[in-house]
């Protein structure tokens, strides 16, 4: 999928020595928030490109917040290997304190798949998140890591064909956060999301405004 013209090129570097390619954006004015994306595995085709980050980024957009969305080690212009997630999360980690630096304010992590795994692995490590949003978490990679106190409430989005995940497992998994948690299921949809872009967006952007107005209250 090719980059929106409005985003700029970045390269976001890791602890370890990679470094990562980036596209960011900001909204014309100032920003209610800053939004990380991460994308689905990069083994099977998975890149910032992906058409469910691209709803989710235009989610952020709409909303009135800064996007960030890159590419995983070893994947497209990033350096580096694959490492299972480990090293993974520790590029989410990299990215958000970047994306914090670009645009200060709440922060929320979104991502798609795999990158939902990822998300959840690395937001113990950021501090004051504001929101998440999580589609299609792949539960077939393994458990979700724990969403954290302060991170925020958290919506989770899954079809009810998709053949990846567990929608009894992730419905425990939002119980399990109570009140912070949502999970919502999207009848007829599978995995890949295909078709579903714009109600995607149209979800995800409404979590980012009620919690903008959450965290300016």
């Amino acid at each position: 999928m090719a980059p929106d013209p409005s985003e700029r090129p970045v390269v976001i570097p890791v602890a370890d020595g990679v470094r990562l390619e980036g596209l960011f954006q900001a909204p014309p004015g100032p920003a209610r928030g800053a939004a990380l994306v991460l994308h689905p595995h990069p083994l099977y085709g998975g890149s910032m490109r992906n058409n469910v980050v691209e709803a989710l980024r235009q989610a952020a957009l709409a909303a009135g917040w800064a996007a960030l969305r890159f590419n995983f080690r070893g994947v497209g212009g990033s350096t580096g290997q694959h490492d299972q997630g480990r090293g993974e999360r520790d590029d989410a980690l990299a990215a958000a304190a970047w994306l914090r630096s670009q645009a200060p304010g709440p922060l929320a992590l979104m991502g798609y798949s795999f990158g939902a795994r990822v998300a959840t692995q690395a937001a113990a490590g950021l501090g004051g998140l504001a929101a998440g949003v999580l589609a299609a978490p792949a539960l077939v990679l393994g458990n979700l890591g724990a969403w954290p106190e302060n991170g925020g409430r958290l919506l989770i989005l899954a079809g009810d064909r998709d053949q990846f995940t567990s929608l009894p497992g992730l419905a425990d998994y939002a119980a399990g956060l109570g009140a912070r948690a949502q999970l919502m299921t999207l009848k007829g949809a599978d995995h890949f999301l295909n078709g579903w872009e714009s109600e995607l967006t149209a979800l995800a952007r409404e979590w980012l405004d009620q919690a903008a107005l959450v965290n300016n209250m």
